[in-house]
């Protein structure tokens, strides 16, 4: 005997046919945590207001702003690395297959 085989409408969904949503949960929620951990090992080390003197002398820039500079700045590295992975494999932008009818060859 021989397994029956799935009908179309029942085969599981492919990275290419699941929803946008998860596409780019997929791609902004690792490179989130990234630039996170990346933040809190980064300023753990470096203490922002000393950072801004030493690179923007003429600007006052706060310890929070010099944080939240950081944070974004290492999202935004992470994020395109996330991206970039994404693309490599293929599927983030693929649009999924077109289903074809199911036609009966016993008719």
């Amino acid at each position: 005997m021989t397994a029956p085989t799935p009908d179309i409408g029942e085969v599981e969904p492919r990275p290419a046919q699941r929803s946008p949503v998860l596409r780019w949960g997929a791609v902004i929620w690792p490179s989130f945590f990234a630039a996170s951990v990346a933040t809190m090992v980064f300023f753990a080390l470096i203490d922002p207001l000393e950072l801004a003197e030493t690179a923007w002398p003429h600007i006052a820039v706060s310890r929070e702003l010099g944080y939240s500079l950081g944070f974004f700045g290492f999202w935004a590295c992470t994020f395109s690395s996330s991206l970039f992975s994404a693309l490599l494999l293929g599927h983030f932008f693929a649009q999924p297959p077109r289903r074809c009818a199911r036609t009966d060859a016993t008719s």
